[in-house]
């Protein structure tokens, strides 16, 4: 289920063609600045904007119908006509261009994270280095070894750092769902995910360990 996370609350308006979303007050990137709306309308119009060539650019207009955006990707309209607007620092509205009720599971996506433009503008494509990179959730990254691992540490400027409970993650770069099971099955790691389960391996999985295979739906065809 999609529960608040930086925003607090939101509502839907013209039938679900209109939302308003209410940032947390709290809410700070990693570098314990503020998350401000204007973040949002800047990484969904970097998102959809044609020189940016996101491989999932056609999402906020295909999935998430936001006013404009498959038009403004296709270099037809300018980016100020992408209907996602900041009315106050902590007050972001998104128009879409049919009902769409899913809205808010659409902006769980990846893609629909927001970026910080200080940094975009300062570093350019090396904004997401390690020790140049900020987020805005529970952990920021501390290492990254291509091809081999990413090292996060808990952010102390996350909203809800009280109840973060684990204080460093690696996550392990297994490329094979195989080789990431039977590293599980080691001990090697403590999770795998969505491409961690071979699909060949279900019925056994769910016959020598069904307490540790979790399922959950998606939204996708």
């Amino acid at each position: 289920n999609v529960v608040p996370g930086v925003a607090e609350k939101w509502v839907s308006r013209d039938k679900d063609r209109t939302w308003v979303f209410t940032l947390r007050r709290g809410a700070k990137w990693s570098d314990g600045t503020p998350v401000t709306a204007d973040d949002f309308v800047f990484s969904f119009r970097r998102q959809v904007d044609p020189k940016t060539a996101s491989p999932y650019a056609w999402f906020p207009g295909k999935a998430a119908h936001i006013l404009n955006a498959a038009a403004i990707n296709e270099g037809k309209m300018p980016l100020a006509k992408l209907g996602v607007t900041a009315l106050d620092a902590h007050t972001l509205k998104i128009e879409l261009d049919q009902p769409t009720a899913y809205l808010p599971k659409t902006l769980t996506h990846t893609s629909m994270l927001p970026v910080p433009k200080k940094l975009v503008e300062k570093w350019g494509d090396r904004w997401t280095e390690a020790g140049k990179l900020i987020g805005n959730g529970a952990y920021r990254m501390t290492e990254r070894v291509v091809n081999e691992r990413v090292v996060m540490v808990r952010n102390p400027h996350y909203w809800n750092d009280a109840k973060t409970v684990i204080n460093r993650v690696s996550w392990l770069m297994l490329v094979q769902p195989s080789a990431a099971y039977q590293r599980y099955r080691a001990g090697g790691v403590e999770m795998t995910s969505n491409g961690g389960v071979p699909m060949d391996l279900i019925k056994k999985i769910r016959a020598e360990i069904p307490s540790e295979l979790k399922l959950w739906p998606q939204l996708g065809t």
